[in-house]
């Protein structure tokens, strides 16, 4: 299963589960995934969204972002 995450900044990125880590990559791109831990998986959201983690809003659209995509792949 993948999920489409629509973020703030316009950007579209999908993210997957296989075997206990986490995969995701815009999703206007090809190539290699980046790949991470569910622990890691709101940085990789926000480095893939150019969401700023310096910014309260933005990372904490960063982390609501990464809570939902592990929920829906049953991560939780």
């Amino acid at each position: 299963m993948k999920v489409t995450l629509g973020t703030s900044t316009g950007a579209r990125v999908d993210v997957w589960r296989e075997e206990g880590l986490f995969h995701a990559r815009r999703r206007d791109q090809t190539g290699q995934p980046q790949t991470c831990l569910g622990v890691d998986l709101f940085e990789v959201i926000a480095e893939l969204a150019q969401l700023d983690l310096e910014d309260r809003r933005q990372a904490a659209e960063a982390i609501r972002l990464a809570e939902r995509a592990e929920r829906r792949l049953g991560a939780v």
